[in-house]
Protein backbone atom coordinates (compact mmCIF):
# COMPACT_ATOMS: atom_id res chain seq x y z
CA UNK A 1 0.00 0.00 0.00
CA UNK A 2 1.56 2.81 -0.89
CA UNK A 3 0.14 6.89 0.36
CA UNK A 4 0.62 10.01 -1.13
CA UNK A 5 2.59 12.98 1.00
CA UNK A 6 1.96 15.13 -1.96
CA UNK A 7 -1.02 17.21 -0.61
CA UNK A 8 1.09 17.56 2.55
CA UNK A 9 3.34 20.41 3.97
CA UNK A 10 6.79 19.76 5.63
CA UNK A 11 4.80 21.15 9.48
CA UNK A 12 1.83 18.34 8.62
CA UNK A 13 4.58 15.70 7.84
CA UNK A 14 6.41 16.17 10.87
CA UNK A 15 2.94 16.25 13.09
CA UNK A 16 2.26 12.81 11.28
CA UNK A 17 5.69 11.73 12.24
CA UNK A 18 5.69 12.90 15.83
CA UNK A 19 2.08 11.22 16.66
CA UNK A 20 3.40 8.30 14.91
CA UNK A 21 6.88 8.16 17.36
CA UNK A 22 4.65 8.95 20.43
CA UNK A 23 2.76 5.93 19.78
CA UNK A 24 5.68 3.79 18.85
CA UNK A 25 7.00 5.18 22.43
CA UNK A 26 4.09 4.51 24.27
CA UNK A 27 3.60 0.71 23.04
CA UNK A 28 7.50 0.39 24.13
CA UNK A 29 6.87 1.75 27.50
CA UNK A 30 3.92 -0.41 27.75
CA UNK A 31 6.03 -3.75 26.96
CA UNK A 32 8.86 -3.33 28.62
CA UNK A 33 6.71 -2.38 31.76
CA UNK A 34 5.04 -5.80 30.96
CA UNK A 35 8.49 -7.54 30.63
CA UNK A 36 9.94 -6.02 34.43
CA UNK A 37 6.46 -6.65 36.30
CA UNK A 38 6.52 -10.50 35.06
CA UNK A 39 10.03 -11.01 35.82
CA UNK A 40 9.72 -9.34 39.19
CA UNK A 41 7.02 -10.83 40.74
CA UNK A 42 5.78 -14.10 41.84
CA UNK A 43 2.80 -13.57 43.84
CA UNK A 44 -0.16 -14.35 42.03
CA UNK A 45 -2.19 -11.36 43.53
CA UNK A 46 1.07 -9.09 42.70
CA UNK A 47 0.62 -10.61 39.08
CA UNK A 48 -2.42 -9.62 39.05
CA UNK A 49 -2.04 -5.96 40.62
CA UNK A 50 0.50 -5.28 38.24
CA UNK A 51 -1.38 -6.43 35.01
CA UNK A 52 -4.30 -4.43 36.12
CA UNK A 53 -1.73 -1.21 36.72
CA UNK A 54 -0.67 -2.03 33.37
CA UNK A 55 -4.17 -2.23 31.64
CA UNK A 56 -5.11 0.90 32.90
CA UNK A 57 -1.96 2.77 31.58
CA UNK A 58 -2.80 1.01 28.23
CA UNK A 59 -6.32 2.58 28.57
CA UNK A 60 -5.62 5.75 29.02
CA UNK A 61 -3.02 6.00 26.57
CA UNK A 62 -5.91 4.80 24.26
CA UNK A 63 -8.53 7.76 25.69
CA UNK A 64 -5.55 9.98 25.05
CA UNK A 65 -5.39 9.05 21.29
CA UNK A 66 -9.29 8.56 20.66
CA UNK A 67 -9.01 5.16 19.75
CA UNK A 68 -12.26 4.19 21.94
CA UNK A 69 -12.79 1.03 20.78
CA UNK A 70 -9.78 -0.70 22.17
CA UNK A 71 -9.68 1.56 25.35
CA UNK A 72 -13.89 -0.38 25.58
CA UNK A 73 -11.60 -3.43 25.10
CA UNK A 74 -9.39 -2.82 27.76
CA UNK A 75 -11.86 -1.62 30.15
CA UNK A 76 -13.91 -4.79 29.71
CA UNK A 77 -10.07 -6.75 30.56
CA UNK A 78 -9.87 -4.23 33.94
CA UNK A 79 -13.36 -5.22 34.73
CA UNK A 80 -12.44 -8.44 34.67
CA UNK A 81 -9.29 -8.21 36.23
CA UNK A 82 -10.66 -6.88 39.29
CA UNK A 83 -13.28 -9.18 39.83
CA UNK A 84 -10.65 -12.06 39.98
CA UNK A 85 -8.73 -9.51 42.55
CA UNK A 86 -12.14 -9.04 44.59
CA UNK A 87 -11.82 -12.59 44.58
CA UNK A 88 -8.66 -13.40 45.87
Amino acid sequence: MRYKFDNMNNEQLKDLARLVAEELIKQIEVKQLDALFTESLGDPYELLVAELARLMTLLSSYEDSEQYEKAAIIKNKIDRLQRQIEKL
